[in-house]
């Protein structure tokens, strides 16, 4: 696919936004460079940059899929149930203790979604949520 300055501009998007993103939040951002843009544009060069390895998709239960550069790409996800926003989560902000874990139990590995509301939903910040969580 050609690098089209529609393309220049989602390209930039994800650049610029540490977050998952969907395809309705990357037109709004991308049409302050390319007034005209698409949604029909914007989902066929997302699906054109996922088939190249350029973004990876983020799924949320019970959501649609968002999407991210696989360099932001980060285990740990919270959804603000206010503004409907993604964020990523540093692994070492959350704290699992499964010790007490019955040892019927293997853990192979873990997925973690967090829900509520992030208190910059109003004002929005690009930058993921600055915040810890301890599970045990």
């Amino acid at each position: 696919m050609r690098d089209t300055r529609q393309r220049q501009a989602i390209r930039t998007v994800f650049d610029n936004i540490d977050r998952p993103l969907g395809p309705k939040e990357v037109l709004i951002e991308a049409s302050r460079d390319v007034p005209n843009l698409g949604i029909a544009t914007v989902y066929r060069n997302i699906k054109t940059m996922v088939d190249q390895g350029e973004l990876v998709t983020v799924e949320l239960p019970g959501q649609p899929s968002r999407y991210s550069l696989p360099r932001h790409r980060k285990e740990y996800l919270f959804l603000c149930e206010k503004s409907d926003r993604a964020f990523f989560i540093d692994r070492e902000a959350v704290h699992f203790d499964v010790t007490n874990l019955s040892e019927d139990f293997t853990v192979n590995g873990h997925a973690v979604v967090l829900y509520g509301e992030y208190r910059e939903a109003g004002n929005f910040s690009h930058t993921a949520a600055p915040f810890a969580l301890r599970v045990s």
